[in-house]
């Protein structure tokens, strides 16, 4: 049954993704990315408005972060797409551990009933994550929160900046969390909270 409501749930974010690009990003502050653009020389569609596309989707290396792009020590060499998919995936692990982990129903130590901390736990591991893996890939892990922004993106004038990307690298954001998060929830509930035997 559960099974049965995954690609409602993978549609519904999708939607809501796409909407959020579109009326947020690019409808409310489509004047200041324009104007960011403006300021920093930026022609939408070429390779430098990977800056302003970061707005809507994540990049590796992170752009800001670039000696292309930003002023950062990175090249594009410094993380191999291997590498960029590893992160994703890792980060995607560890983060779908906790919520799993957290919201078992055998999990007790933040309350049996209404369990007002989870969100705080939640929170705080990406909290937690975002300073270790924001400087290499941009911290995706969740296709839908990239992959529905960029598609806003690439219609909005950023093309192939957008997608596929530099490096043809948009698909290490759908790719990564897709094999981290199953192995982060698998362990929280098979290993975590295993049923023991009386």
């Amino acid at each position: 049954m559960v099974t049965s409501l995954v690609p409602r749930y993978v549609a519904a974010q999708m939607v809501g993704a796409i909407l959020a690009g579109a009326m947020i990003n690019l409808l409310v502050y489509g004047g200041t990315i324009a104007a960011f653009e403006r300021e920093n020389g930026i022609v939408r569609g070429e390779p430098k408005s990977i800056l302003s596309a970061s707005a809507f989707g994540e990049y590796f290396p992170n752009p800001g972060l670039s000696k292309e792009y930003g002023s950062g020590p990175y090249v594009q060499d410094d993380v191999s797409v291997f590498g960029a998919l590893m992160t994703e995936a890792w980060g995607t692990l560890i983060l779908a551990f906790v919520i799993f982990g957290i919201t078992n129903g055998r999990n007790k130590v933040l309350g049996s009933v209404e369990r007002v901390g989870v969100p705080f736990v939640i929170g705080m591991t990406v909290a937690v994550l975002l300073p270790l893996y924001a400087p290499i890939t941009q911290a995706g892990w969740n296709p839908a929160r990239d992959f529905g922004p960029r598609i806003v993106a690439a219609l909005g004038g950023w093309g192939e900046v957008a997608i596929p990307g530099p490096r043809s690298g948009f698909w290490i954001y759908i790719v990564g969390p897709c094999l981290g998060a199953p192995v982060g929830a698998f362990m929280a509930e098979k290993l975590l909270w295993r049923k023991v035997a009386k």
